[in-house]
């Protein structure tokens, strides 16, 4: 499946957003929870990361 299609169908791009929110989710917990400051910033950054990727869509539309 392309980019596109998976942007454009509602119901596969609900679902990508919804484990999108899971990952963050996790993410959070395992930063809530570090005794590291390291620990912390990588949690940040993969957060920053996911976060970018629920924009995909507006991204793909807009870029073309």
């Amino acid at each position: 499946m392309h980019l596109k299609q998976l942007v454009n169908d509602k119901e596969c791009y609900d679902q990508f957003l919804q484990h999108i929110d899971d990952l963050i989710y996790m993410r959070q917990r395992t930063m809530e929870s570090a005794n590291d400051s390291v620990i912390v910033y990588r949690q940040q950054g993969a957060i920053d990361v996911l976060r970018k990727l629920k924009l995909l869509r507006e991204t793909l539309n807009n870029g073309t």
